[in-house]
């Protein structure tokens, strides 16, 4: 061990050496070009990147632990070690950290050397012998930098992979649903770093104890009380956070991951599904430079009520029927001279728009979708609470306003205006929609959940939620994603699209084998041929980041305000 020490005191005395600033270390050389030399290789480089981003762009593969993009490099894993070659120095070649050194022209350095593996090797022994290593549980299994510095250096028997269980765990509720595992934790600061860079607060600091051992603490007067307190789990580079809810589960390089989009806001932020057995297990962010690494904690827990209170069967005046006693009720009480006028959420998939404003044009219908408003953070939740008001506008479901009630469907109900109510996923009423007026016409309620208009409907069709269908949702900035289903529907629910492409061929006179809705892709080759905004989107190539749509129309829109 006496080498390793030895090492690193040089490095030390090369950082007082050189100008030290606070966010990192920068060396003063001078040249004309913005070139440095890492293996003998040119490589030109940015301003605002490290050697450590500048190898890793550059396909230069350096081991680390707790460098994180967005935040204050602090250089503790030690993993990072390279040479920087400086001819006024005794030895030319001296060890310093990637993640902290800045690039300047003329700047030389080499990222394999006989030292720099040493280093390595006893920086990976120190964290290896300290970690309990029970891969079999750990969510890191697969995609850990200590894992593999034990398959290639044989180094590092913890108990944990001698008898391969794991024993001695020391799991802190920190708060809430916050934990720390403070036998795998290492005090990299990382988390301590992301809360106080990311979300401007100061939850955690680390506490020297008498012992000698610093570790991490609340601050005695904070309340954890942050929106995104669950992201430091993912930030964490040893798995010493955890999320209290996903104890027992299985890890997630055990289960099956499908993208997915959450539907909280119109933010649409990324995440994760993981999925074992037809059952959603959790949920995580999944980076998007487009939206952004992290995700609200609410969004981790929407898939937990995906099975509660569902509308499992088609229902005619409370009683189960088949699709065919639906499908009569539904031309006994809808014509062409009917007056029917639909309620649509905006949070359906834009397929699901398009599929309802195509069988409003066949029906005659006018279509009114309400403006759903909550408290945004000006960050990753947005005030809008509409996943889909974008697609609602494209779709041509909404011209240019949604509504703040239903004050004129109840008065055209009032004057008989209307005979027919289609209730497309909303709970209108929740939403202070009169009982006496909507007992005043035929409701037909598509929904995927039992609630108050459901139970006061004729008919009620059953519906799948985002998890259980394909499609796609246009953010507040208009970038189009995509979302795929995650598990199939235990009931008689089928998507909206679905519903509605079969009542348009009805009413349209298509047989079931001319129908012109038969698959998804269908409908986006629909929409592709028929919105100018569409016009150079091939949705079966599209990128799993999305892609920004044209929206110079849409500017000044009131319901985008």
């Amino acid at each position: 061990m006496s080498s390793f020490f030895i090492i690193f005191f040089h490095s030390l005395k090369l950082i007082r050496y050189l100008d030290v600033e606070k966010e990192s270390i920068k060396l003063l050389f001078v040249a004309e070009e913005k070139i440095i030399i890492i293996d003998d290789r040119k490589i030109p480089y940015t301003e605002k990147e490290t050697i450590l981003e500048i190898c890793d762009n550059n396909g230069i593969k350096i081991p680390q632990m707790c460098f994180q993009k967005n935040l204050t490099p602090s250089g503790h894993c030690g993993l990072c070690v390279i040479e920087l070659f400086d001819e006024s120095l005794p030895t030319n070649w001296v060890p310093i950290l990637a993640c902290v050194l800045l690039p300047q022209p003329g700047l030389k350095i080499r990222t394999h050397s006989d030292i720099i593996d040493a280093i390595r090797t006893m920086t990976g022994q120190l964290l290896l012998r300290s970690h309990p290593c029970d891969c079999n549980f750990c969510e890191r299994f697969g995609n850990c930098e200590l894992r593999k510095i034990y398959n290639r250096t044989g180094f590092g028997f913890t108990r944990a992979i001698e008898d391969g269980k794991r024993q001695n765990s020391v799991i802190t509720r920190l708060s809430g649903r916050f934990l720390l595992d403070r036998e795998k934790c290492t005090n990299c600061g990382l988390c301590v770093t992301f809360f106080r860079e990311e979300l401007g607060e100061d939850f955690l600091h680390s506490v020297l104890k008498n012992n000698g051992q610093s570790r991490l603490e609340l601050y005695p007067t904070i309340s954890c009380e942050s929106k995104y307190l669950l992201n430091a789990i993912e930030i964490c580079p040893f798995n010493a956070i955890i999320d209290g809810e996903s104890l027992g589960y299985p890890p997630p390089w055990q289960l099956q991951a499908i993208d997915g989009i959450s539907t909280e806001s119109s933010t649409g932020n990324n995440i994760k599904i993981f999925v074992q057995s037809n059952e959603i297990m959790y949920l995580k962010p999944r980076p998007n430079p487009n939206i952004g690494n992290y995700i609200p904690d609410s969004i981790r827990d929407i898939h937990r009520n995906n099975n509660k209170d569902r509308v499992d069967y088609l229902t005619l005046h409370g009683q189960k029927v088949g699709e065919r006693e639906a499908i009569i009720f539904l031309l006994s009480k809808i014509g062409f001279k009917h007056r029917c006028t639909m309620i649509c959420d905006g949070s359906i998939s834009l397929e699901n728009m398009l599929l309802a404003r195509l069988l409003a044009d066949v029906l005659g219908a006018k279509i009114f979708v309400k403006n759903h408003r909550q408290e945004g953070d000006g960050w990753l939740i947005s005030s809008d609470q509409n996943t889909n008001i974008r697609g609602a506008l494209l779709t041509q479901v909404i011209k240019k306003e949604t509504v703040e009630d239903f004050t004129e469907v109840e008065d055209l109900i009032a004057n008989r205006q209307i005979q027919t109510l289609i209730i497309l996923n909303e709970d209108i009423l929740a939403m202070g929609f009169s009982k006496e007026n909507f007992a005043k016409v035929n409701s037909i309620t598509f929904s995927c959940k039992k609630n108050e208009t459901t139970q006061n409907s004729h008919l009620i069709l059953p519906l799948s939620t985002t998890f259980e269908e394909d499609g796609h949702f246009i953010n507040k900035d208009f970038l189009l994603q995509r979302f795929h289903r995650a598990i199939v529907p235990k009931t008689e629910a089928k998507p909206l699209w679905k519903w509605l492409a079969m009542l348009r061929d009805i009413y349209t006179g298509r047989t079931k084998e001319a129908a012109e809705f038969q698959s998804i892709e269908a409908i986006w080759r629909f929409l592709e041929k028929s919105i100018p905004e569409f016009k150079h989107v091939n949705f079966s190539e599209l990128p799993p980041t999305g892609m920004f749509l044209e929206n110079n129309r849409f500017k000044n829109y009131p319901c985008l305000a």
